[in-house]
């Protein structure tokens, strides 16, 4: 649920506007439950924070693999990047920020306010993350096939997320990848990460 403020007789009342106007999308059904997992949201947000990482576009490179799509191709990647950099920080980041400001001192600004504007923000921020996983399915066109095991999935999400770090990052520190590799084995715990030149064969 998203919070909009909007003037209505001279009074500011609240608008709440539900998810469901999103069409469905198969990569958020998959995000959502993959960033439940405590333990990869944290490694998530530890990404984020530590390399500025797009956590929607790592999520992207998981779930093309494990929805049987297999690896991005460069346009795909790329069209992912792109759209994707330039929706964080025109429109999550701006969001981020004045979030994360509400929670510090906000004298003279009442803190019952300054609370419930911090939860309308945090609420379009979410939004705002929900529509860009929204466009990152509608790049990826191809069906799934199906046919891959869970070692042939794995691979390929590795592969993924190695294409997308060597197009925003120069080097990964050993807790940036104990982070990924975190990520990688809760979505697919049957496989190898020896097999995959991200974690070492």
């Amino acid at each position: 649920m998203v919070g909009m403020f909007f003037l209505k007789g001279g009074l500011f009342r609240m608008a709440i506007f539900s998810s469901a106007v999103f069409p469905p999308s198969q990569l958020w059904d998959y995000a959502v439950k993959l960033y439940s997992n405590a333990e990869v949201s944290a490694a998530c947000l530890r990404l984020q924070d530590r390399r500025g990482l797009d956590v929607n576009m790592l999520l992207f490179c998981v779930w093309a693999a494990a929805s049987g799509r297999g690896r991005l191709n460069q346009e795909e990647l790329e069209a992912g990047i792109e759209a994707g950099m330039r929706w964080q920080a025109e429109v999550v980041a701006p969001l981020r920020h004045v979030r994360r400001f509400l929670k510090g001192g906000i004298a003279p600004a009442d803190s019952r306010l300054a609370a419930e504007l911090g939860r309308g923000v945090s609420d379009s921020e979410l939004f705002a993350e929900h529509m860009e996983i929204q466009f990152l399915n509608e790049f990826l066109k191809r069906p799934a096939t199906g046919s891959f095991g869970a070692a042939e999935r794995g691979a390929a999400a590795a592969d993924n997320l190695a294409a997308y770090l060597g197009h925003v990052t120069r080097d990964l520190s050993s807790d940036d990848l104990s982070d990924l590799l975190l990520i990688w084995q809760q979505a697919f715990p049957e496989a190898e990460p020896r097999l995959t030149d991200l974690f070492g064969s």
